[in-house]
């Protein structure tokens, strides 16, 4: 049995946009796994990986941390089922497209969103949240939200290479969706089941591109609480 130690959210949210990450590779695998739901504030409740962040994979007496890692474990760990890479040109490939994100499309997405994610994390986790993110953002989190709009178009700007991509195929893989897939849309999913503020025009190239990926393995992330 795999295990996914992941965020739990207020209502039953699944939100961790990392562990989103580990959620569609084990769904593109066919991977059936078991999700264990923990408070950010809960450390030690995942102390047994030696980390204090999720996501967490126990598979058997395995336990792999952090996304990119467990990414790496299922595709070694299971070759026969669906190529998460491609190949090793492919995997690289993903690892700069995973940095990328997480240095770019995740700072951009956070300030539109911030203030409406404080209002949805388990309300156990609420004060540790708006002290970590008071403290990454530098302001009150109520200040952000004087500045969504313009935090918004900056967003915009920052998916402008995306949109390209989009214009030309269907997912960020080309025909079909692989991994470099699953990194972009973990931050969307992360807004979409956070904040009811809408990050994308219906006319977006990447709107359309992220009701494909909601379609995907019989609606396995549209299927979820969301905002």
């Amino acid at each position: 049995m795999i295990t996914l130690y992941e965020l739990k959210g207020a209502g039953g949210r699944l939100y961790s946009l990392f562990s989103w990450r580990t959620r569609m590779a084990l769904a593109h695998k066919g991977l059936p796994f078991e999700s264990h739901p923990v408070p950010m504030s809960d450390k030690a409740a995942i102390a047994f990986s030696g980390g204090k962040t999720v996501p967490i994979l126990r598979d058997g007496d395995t336990v792999v941390r952090d996304s990119w890692r467990i990414a790496e474990h299922l595709e070694s760990a299971y070759p026969q089922a669906p190529s998460l890479f491609g190949g090793s040109i492919g995997q690289g490939l993903c690892q700069t497209f995973n940095i990328w994100a997480d240095r770019t499309l995740v700072p951009a997405m956070l300030p539109v969103i911030v203030t409406d994610i404080h209002q949805r994390v388990d309300p156990a986790d609420r004060e540790y949240f708006r002290t970590m993110i008071e403290g990454i953002l530098k302001t009150k989190l109520e200040d952000t939200l004087a500045g969504r709009d313009k935090a918004a178009e900056r967003l915009g700007r920052t998916l402008d290479p995306l949109r390209a991509a989009l214009k030309r195929q269907l997912f960020v893989c080309g025909e079909s969706p692989a991994y470099a897939d699953y990194i972009v849309f973990s931050v969307f999913q992360w807004a979409r089941v956070m904040s009811p503020f809408n990050v994308l025009a219906e006319d977006d190239p990447v709107a359309a591109w992220r009701e494909r990926m909601l379609a995907l393995h019989s609606g396995f992330a549209r299927n979820v609480p969301v905002a």
